[in-house]
C-alpha cells in the first residue's frame, strides 16, 4: 500500500500534464524539429525552454500548465525555476542566499557607520539584528557547500560592524537552537517562524545590548493562519504543491498590548525616547510577531516602522529624512537586517536626497 501511495503522488501530476497537453494541442504552436536541440537533454536544454515558452503564451490553461510543468521539473530533477534552491525533505531556499557579493562589503559597513553616527548625534542608540541566511541556519536540509557563502558573509558582517564599534547582536546561535527542531524558518517560505523570532528577541534581551524596561503587556493570540510559502511559486501552483511534499505553512500570530499608556503616539508619530523597530518583512509582517516578541522580551513598548518589499535600507533612510526623527529622536533603534541583502548591488539606491542624507 505504501509504495502505491508514494507512486500516486507522482502519477497524478503526470496524468494531469498529459490531459493538459492533449486538450491544448490544437491551440499551441509547438516548435518544429529544426528548433529543437539534438543533445537529448529534453529537461535541461533549449527544448525545455521552448516548450516552457509555449505553455506560458499559447495554452488556455496557462497557469495550470505552468504549474504542472514546474511540478514535473521538481519531481524529475529536484529543482525549481530561477529564484529557488530545492533542499531535502520539502525544504526550499531563495537563491539570493547564494548570490555573489557584487559590491564591496566595506561600502555597506561605511554607510551603516554613518547611520549609527547620525542617530548617535540625536541621542539615539542603534542596535543591528542581522538575520542570517535560512540556508546557513537550516543547512541540514540544504547543500552545505552552497551555504558556505552566506555563512561567511554573516561572519564578515558581524566582524566588520564590531570593528567599527556598531552595536550588533549575533542572532544566528539563537536561530540554530530552534533549527534543531526545524522551527527557526518555515520550510517553504523565506521568513522566520514566530518561534524563531521569539528566540532572537530573547537573545537580544539576554545580551544586555538594550536596557531592560519595566512595561507590562497583555498578550492576545490571533487565530491560526495557514498559508502557502512564498518560495512555492518558484516551483508550482498552490494546488499542486502538496502532491510534491510542499505542504502549507501555519502560524499563530499574537499581539502584546501595554497594560498602561506608553510613550507612543497613537496618531502615528513617535514620542521622544521611544524604542523603534526598523527593517523588512521579517519585522513588518504581523504573522511572525517579531515586534511583539521584542516588547515581551525587553519590557519595552516598541513602535514598528518596518516596511515590506523595500529591503532593510530604504525604511531606515526614509525615517532619518522624516520630520518625526527631527522632532522626536528615539532612545533606541533596532535595525533588523537580513544579510542576504548585502549581495544586492541596488541595496543603497534611492532618491538622491535620501541617499546622500544617510
Amino acid at each position: 500500500m505504501q509504495p502505491l501511495l508514494k507512486a500516486s503522488r507522482f502519477l497524478l501530476p503526470a496524468a494531469f500534464f498529459g490531459y493538459a497537453t492533449v486538450v491544448n494541442l490544437g491551440y499551441a504552436q509547438f516548435p518544429g524539429t529544426e528548433d529543437l536541440t539534438r543533445d537529448g537533454d529534453l529537461l535541461r536544454g533549449s527544448a525545455t525552454a521552448k516548450l516552457d515558452e509555449v505553455y506560458r503564451q499559447s495554452l488556455p490553461h496557462r497557469d495550470t500548465a505552468i504549474g504542472v510543468l514546474g511540478a514535473l521539473r521538481y519531481m524529475a530533477l529536484g529543482e525549481g525555476r530561477k529564484g529557488v534552491l530545492a533542499g531535502s525533505d520539502g525544504w526550499l531556499f531563495t537563491t539570493e542566499e547564494v548570490r555573489p557579493l557584487t559590491d564591496d562589503l566595506d561600502r555597506s559597513l561605511a554607510r551603516i557607520d554613518r547611520v549609527r553616527d547620525r542617530l548617535a548625534a540625536a541621542g539615539a542608540q542603534l542596535v543591528i539584528v542581522p538575520v542570517p541566511g535560512k540556508l546557513d541556519v537550516h543547512v541540514a536540509h540544504g547543500d552545505p557547500r552552497a551555504a558556505e557563502g552566506i555563512a561567511t558573509l554573516y561572519d564578515a558582517f558581524l566582524s566588520g560592524l564590531r570593528a567599527r564599534e556598531v552595536t550588533v547582536l549575533d542572532a544566528r546561535d539563537a536561530l540554530r537552537m530552534d533549527a534543531e527542531w526545524d522551527a527557526a524558518f518555515f520550510p517553504t517560505d523565506t521568513h522566520w517562524t514566530p518561534r524563531g523570532a521569539e528566540g532572537v528577541a530573547r537573545a537580544l534581551a539576554a545580551s544586555g545590548l538594550v536596557a531592560q524596561g519595566e512595561a507590562d503587556f497583555n498578550i492576545r493570540t490571533a487565530p491560526e493562519i495557514r498559508f502557502t510559502g512564498d518560495l512555492v511559486s518558484y516551483v508550482t501552483t498552490d494546488d499542486l504543491a502538496p502532491m510534491l511534499g510542499l505542504m502549507p505553512e501555519h502560524a499563530v500570530p499574537y499581539t502584546a498590548e501595554p497594560t498602561a499608556d506608553g510613550s507612543l503616539d497613537i496618531f502615528g508619530g513617535t514620542a521622544e525616547g521611544a524604542t523603534l523597530l526598523i527593517g523588512t518583512s521579517y519585522s513588518a509582517n504581523p504573522t511572525w510577531s517579531f515586534a511583539e516578541a521584542l516588547k515581551l522580551a525587553l519590557g519595552r513598548d516598541v513602535l514598528n516602522l518596518a516596511v515590506e518589499g523595500q529591503g532593510p535600507v530604504r525604511p531606515m533612510l526614509d525615517y532619518l529624512a522624516s520630520p518625526d526623527f527631527r522632532a522626536a529622536p528615539p532612545q533606541v533603534v533596532i535595525w533588523e537586517f537580513p544579510v542576504r541583502y548585502l549581495t544586492d548591488p541596488a541595496l543603497w539606491d534611492g532618491p538622491a536626497g535620501v541617499k546622500s542624507g544617510a
